[in-house]
């Protein structure tokens, strides 16, 4: 049991920027074990993000409630899939050959396609969350944070390594199936307890769609996928799902 709960939280520590001060095993068995805990992650997070709305809502107008949602997003995360979001978008619109585009992936510095993609990764939030707060709707505050984390762990297993180094290879092509079913029934088990198990099934499946979708692209770019591929899918299976449960 104490080895589950270290692998649990050096996912979270992995994923969030949640201080956890201790000495944790960083084998390669603990991070693909870990994986079974992408989908717990995704919860946490939606929950302190659905509390959030319901202690802001009562303070303060909802347009800025989904303003503080975003931020403590990113500010939980440090950014982090937003990151590989925007490094896919500078890397994938340069129109390269695959080790100039993973260069450019690579690069620290933020271009043009990068700096369009996430003030669009942005909006998109917004109206989605802002509708979602105004339609009863917020529930899927909860939800897509699963679907989401549990997508990257399908991606890992579909896709295959596009570089021989990289964080990404702790999770790609090294999780089993046995991974992604545990993460998939998790998410549908919370839809099911959040009464919303139809809205999830739709999530799912779109996500599952999109997932192998991009894993396609990827292979088509850059002959793989890397830890800013998994960053990328993770936000643009939270902007579909905000999409698709805004349409609902």
């Amino acid at each position: 049991m104490k080895k589950y709960y270290y692998d649990f939280l050096l996912m979270l520590q992995l994923l969030t920027r949640v201080p956890i001060n201790k000495v944790l095993p960083c084998e390669n068995d603990n991070f693909k074990d870990g994986a079974n805990f992408f989908w717990l992650i995704g919860f946490l997070m939606g929950i302190c993000q659905y509390g959030l709305y319901l202690l802001l809502s009562k303070i303060i107008p909802i347009n800025f409630v989904v303003i503080g949602i975003i931020a403590f997003e990113i500010i939980i995360t440090g950014g982090f899939h937003l990151d590989g979001f925007g490094d896919t978008c500078d890397g994938f619109f340069a129109f390269k050959g695959k080790d100039r585009i993973i260069e450019i992936m690579k690069d620290s510095r933020i271009g043009t396609f990068a700096c369009v993609g996430i003030v669009l990764n942005l909006l998109i939030k917004y109206e989605g969350y802002l509708f979602l707060a105004n339609n009863s709707k917020a529930l899927g505050m909860i939800l897509i944070p699963i679907i989401s984390k549990a997508s990257m762990i399908l991606l890992s297993y579909i896709g295959k390594p596009a570089k021989e180094k990289g964080s990404g290879n702790l999770f790609i092509n090294t999780v089993t199936l046995k991974e992604v079913i545990v993460n998939i029934i998790f998410v549908l088990i919370i839809g099911l307890l959040l009464n919303i198990i139809f809205s999830t099934a739709i999530l799912l499946i779109s996500a599952i769609i999109l997932t192998f979708l991009f894993n396609l692209l990827c292979n088509s770019k850059i002959k793989g996928v890397t830890g800013d591929s998994l960053g990328a899918n993770n936000e643009l299976v939270v902007l579909v799902c905000l999409i698709i449960f805004s349409s609902m």
